[in-house]
């Protein structure tokens, strides 16, 4: 979950942050992280662009289910109640680990991050 620690008021205090991805798990809590992360950034005039869900689900490799390990997702209400939007719902994916392993994670064509690598880029 996003930390609202002190890592993250020494990057913002430290280097030029023009906006913020926070990132999320789907866990009952998310609206209370995703808060405290809304408000600190507010408090250092960064922009909030908008909300990464990561292991929203995993997929089975023999039928192709999606299951929900930490069950229901609430991104979107804690989205919802800030006005943000959910970017990506990104499942948990061995191919992440296997190429982090292998030191060839800048390698692998992942599509998961596509609506958040266009805010960057813009």
């Amino acid at each position: 979950p996003p930390g609202t620690g002190d890592v993250p008021l020494t990057v913002f205090q430290s280097l030029p942050v023009e906006g913020i991805f926070i990132v999320t798990s789907p866990q009952e809590l998310v609206s209370m992280i995703v808060s405290k992360a809304v408000n600190m950034a507010d408090r250092m005039k960064i922009n909030t662009l908008g909300i990464i869900e990561n292991y929203s689900y995993a997929i089975c490799p023999d039928c192709g289910k999606h299951i929900e390990i930490f069950g229901k997702s609430h991104v979107q209400e804690a989205a919802d109640k800030y006005g943000l939007p959910v970017l990506e719902n990104i499942p948990i994916d061995t191919r992440f680990a296997l190429a982090a392993d292998k030191g060839e994670i800048e390698d692998i064509d992942i599509p998961y991050l596509g609506k958040a690598i266009e805010l960057i880029n813009e």
